[in-house]
């Protein structure tokens, strides 16, 4: 009885972590189809001469689908399928709260609104690592490199923006 008791304990440890582990991973999957979805939004109203800029974002569209194709596949690995997970979690909610709304159609507010969307995707990637951190190690891994190709991310946006400030015009007046 004793061995009976141990082997279901184990076993229910283990569905556990593996139903933290799903929860965890389907709310960066929702972080970055939100992404995505702010990236390929905030293209429509980038000027066409904004070459940089689009071509910046879709890198990121194509990055944030291939995040979200990898986590996918982790599902896959320790759960035989993603769409038996309905659970919302803790992280997704705290993105959706942070989100903000687009309010501006310039370069300038375009840029503003990813930078912001880039910090609330590293406070998320951040406490997904914290949580995973009791996890399996694979998981733990693909989410730490996720988070390191957004902190790159993130780096080439605030150029963007740097870059538009550098270059902007100055007058100056000769009396």
């Amino acid at each position: 009885m004793l061995v009976h008791d141990k082997k279901l304990s184990e076993m229910l440890y283990t569905y556990k972590k593996i139903e933290k582990a799903s929860i965890v991973l389907n709310d960066l999957i929702k972080i970055n189809n939100d992404r995505t979805l702010c990236y390929q939004q905030a293209m429509e109203y980038i000027p066409n001469n904004d070459f940089d800029l689009k071509l910046l974002f879709k890198e990121i569209i194509n990055e944030g689908q291939a995040f979200k194709e990898q986590l996918i596949n982790k599902i896959n690995e320790i759960a035989n399928s993603a769409d038996n997970l309905s659970v919302s979690g803790l992280i997704h909610r705290a993105w959706q709260d942070l989100k903000i709304t687009y309010t501006g159609k310039t370069r300038n507010a375009i840029i503003n609104f990813c930078e912001y969307n880039e910090e609330v995707a590293q406070h998320a990637y951040k406490a997904a690592l914290n949580v995973s951190a009791e996890m399996n190690k694979d998981i733990y891994l693909l989410i730490e490199q996720q988070q390191s190709a957004l902190k790159r991310t993130s780096a080439s946006i605030k150029k963007c923006h740097e870059a538009r400030a550098y270059s902007s015009p100055v007058l100056t007046y000769f009396n």
